[in-house]
């Protein structure tokens, strides 16, 4: 243990003298902090406290439906978002820990990272904010400090959240986005978006509502540039990842749940 901690130590020492984030794949910056990887946690009989709870949080984000249903709304996992459970750059990566505290001006206030793990349970997965001491948030702040092991506490990881798109001089263009979506995207998220098997929906109730990250065509579009379709990121133009993004905007969604007097009243009660 003395000899993980002063390793640990060291990495952090040396990229603070070359002021570069040791910033790796995930499984590499495992195999240099000295933690094991989640394959070989899910192998081993027992686990402590802290990894029992990096692992079911891994659960939870690759499986949201089966590990965390009594909070969630609608039919995606967090995966469908954070790619990779998590893992990958420019597809709204874990691995952030460093980052909070934080002022979000989406609520008003300063946020750790325990109620903006919340917070994702009430929009993107259309759902009930846990409690601040619900096992399922204890469980995915223990796997997000485990992603974030190596990171330099305050500064940006690399690849954080995704890309924000040039400006392409044209307005986004939901006619095109329509047309695009049929030739590239349906053919996973289904004609009405309703989503097919291991594909997520993308709009109906059974997706994010109107208060989710998603439902921001400019970071949709950076999303939908990065990633999408799903294996071949990047092959998309600006334009037709806004386009597609405008359109997604525009279907029928769940609304926003701050639009709700008794739902506000209900997430005061509860912070």
């Amino acid at each position: 243990m003395q000899n993980m901690t002063l390793i640990r130590k060291l990495i952090t020492v040396v990229s603070l003298i070359t002021a570069t984030p040791v910033l790796l794949m995930p499984s590499v910056v495992w195999a240099q902090q000295g933690q094991p990887t989640i394959e070989q946690l899910l192998q081993e009989p027992f686990l402590d406290d802290y990894y029992s709870n990096v692992v079911y949080g891994y659960e939870i984000i690759t499986d949201t439906q089966n590990n965390a249903s009594r909070y969630v709304g609608n039919s995606l996992n967090c995966s469908n978002c954070h790619l990779q459970a998590g893992t990958q750059k420019e597809a709204l990566p874990l691995n952030v820990a460093g980052m909070y505290p934080k002022w979000r001006a989406k609520n008003g206030k300063r946020n750790g990272i325990g109620l903006r793990i919340r917070e994702c349970f009430l929009y993107s997965m259309d759902g009930i904010m846990p409690p601040e001491d619900a096992p399922e948030v204890l469980a995915i702040s223990a796997y997000v400090s485990y992603l974030s092991q190596g990171q330099i506490m305050g500064a940006e990881p690399e690849g954080r959240g995704v890309p924000t798109l040039p400006d392409t001089g044209y307005d986004p263009n939901p006619a095109n986005g329509r047309a695009v979506y049929l030739e590239q995207c349906a053919s996973c998220h289904g004609v009405q978006g309703e989503g097919m098997v291991g594909m997520p929906p993308v709009w109906g109730l059974n997706s994010y509502n109107k208060g989710a990250g998603m439902n921001d065509i400019r970071e949709a579009a950076g999303f939908i540039w990065a990633n999408m379709p799903l294996g071949n990121g990047k092959s998309l133009s600006h334009q037709q990842a806004l386009d597609v993004s405008a359109y997604l905007n525009l279907q029928i969604r769940p609304s926003d749940p701050r639009d709700s007097k008794f739902l506000k009243l209900l997430e005061h009660l509860i912070n």
